[in-house]
């Protein structure tokens, strides 16, 4: 039963993605782009599988490590995903990037017999019951790496029978913390260990990277420059209140939202009280605040922050708090965020700020005015990068255990 409910809810997923895609870019990527590409064969690769942008951050460590290791291995790259298809289509590292084809017997037969990988790596959440099934059944070993799990998800509960056994079907799961480990373990899983998350080893190196920007430099100058991140209209609006309340000529604000189509990056300058300026349209204007209207950019643009406010914390849907930590900033978030436990052990650390709009105006104007505190927190979060960092040589290690 489980298995025929799987099967058409795939089918309706992919139905609805067929009704929608003529009204919606998205989805019309997300269907043309399986429909339009080749796939072709690439014996002896190591398949890596993201969802996303934010999955891929977390297999990157270990794509590189591979390289490293060995420059000759190939590597094949599927996304679920438009938005991180579009972004890493040209990857440098991967021998091909592919859209992921629809989750059925017939497609993840085809796809593993032509690519014919020597190993499978999926990232996260990823978890497809014909592929992992294919996988099993040609004797390829599987990994899901920097994997969480919580009492809550479909695999613990008494009718989620069918996919808590196609998670045992991982020759090995990787997780990143030890609730995870135990909970799976509680269910009788053999096939789990404790390695950390990849991400602390990705935003430890992209500390270590020469990215300047000369165009943020020069707009925050000698001034104390907040930076919003990956912003949703709950950040952009408590923002915009912030700026128009609190008259803190000595501060800037480079606010970097999620969304940064032309509708939006209209409606966030609306909002706002003052005079913006954007990244991409550059100027001779003196301004206090400037919107980051393209992809690309946010990481590396936290080195000049003094203090970093993440998006999505409000809604359960927390970006990379990590990304600004590493450069030993305090990082501000929405109090929402219980998928996402990062935020609570960053807290604990000392160097992360959950708070509700409420509380947000008050915490804010503190790090702003107290140096000492701000500088503490600081480092408090690059020290907590650096405590957890270290996930990748493991799984790298446990991966060649079985190749």
């Amino acid at each position: 039963m489980g298995k025929l409910l799987y099967n058409i809810g795939i089918r309706s997923y992919y139905l609805a993605i067929i009704l929608v895609s003529p009204f919606n870019q998205k989805a019309k990527s997300w269907f043309k782009g399986r429909r339009l590409q080749r796939i072709e064969n690439h014996e002896g690769s190591i398949w890596f599988h993201c969802a996303s942008l934010g999955e891929f951050e977390q297999a990157k460590p270990v794509i590189e490590t591979i390289k490293q290791l060995n420059r000759d291995q190939k590597i094949v790259l599927t996304f679920f995903s438009p938005s991180g298809y579009t972004q890493r289509k040209s990857y440098e590292l991967a021998e091909a990037v592919y859209y992921l084809p629809l989750d059925t017997r017939t497609n993840a037969t085809k796809f593993v017999r032509t690519v014919q990988p020597k190993a499978a790596i999926f990232v996260k959440y990823e978890v497809w019951h014909h592929y992992f099934s294919t996988l099993k059944t040609r004797e390829i070993p599987l990994f899901l790496i920097s994997a969480t799990f919580r009492k809550d998800q479909v695999y613990f509960r008494q009718s989620g029978n069918f996919l808590r056994n196609t998670l045992k079907l991982c020759t090995l799961i990787c997780v990143q913390d030890q609730t995870s480990l135990e909970l799976l373990q509680s269910y009788g899983f053999d096939n789990a260990i404790f390695s950390g998350d990849t991400r602390y080893d990705r935003v430890l190196n992209q500390r270590e990277e020469n990215n300047q920007n000369t165009r943020i430099e020069q707009f925050k100058g000698d001034a104390l420059m907040v930076l919003i991140g990956s912003s949703w209209p709950e950040e952009e609006a408590l923002i915009a209140e912030f700026i128009e309340n609190q008259n803190k000529a000595n501060v800037k604000y480079l606010i970097a939202p999620h969304q940064v189509q032309e509708q939006n990056i209209n409606r966030i300058t609306k909002e706002l009280s003052q005079e913006s300026i954007r990244y991409t349209k550059p100027s001779e204007k003196e301004a206090q605040i400037m919107i980051l209207d393209t992809i690309g950019h946010l990481s590396s643009a936290y080195q000049y922050a003094d203090i970093a406010l993440v998006g999505g914390g409000f809604s359960n849907a927390l970006h990379n708090i990590l990304e600004p930590a590493t450069f030993g900033i305090p990082v501000l978030y929405g109090n929402n965020h219980p998928k996402f436990p990062e935020g609570a052990k960053l807290k604990t650390a000392g160097g992360g700020f959950p708070v509700s709009r409420a509380e947000f105006a008050e915490v804010l104007n503190e790090l702003i005015e107290n140096e000492a505190k701000r500088v503490e927190s600081g480092e408090n979060a690059k020290r907590f990068i650096e405590k957890n960092a270290g996930a990748t040589p493991l799984i790298i290690s446990k991966i060649s255990d079985h190749l």
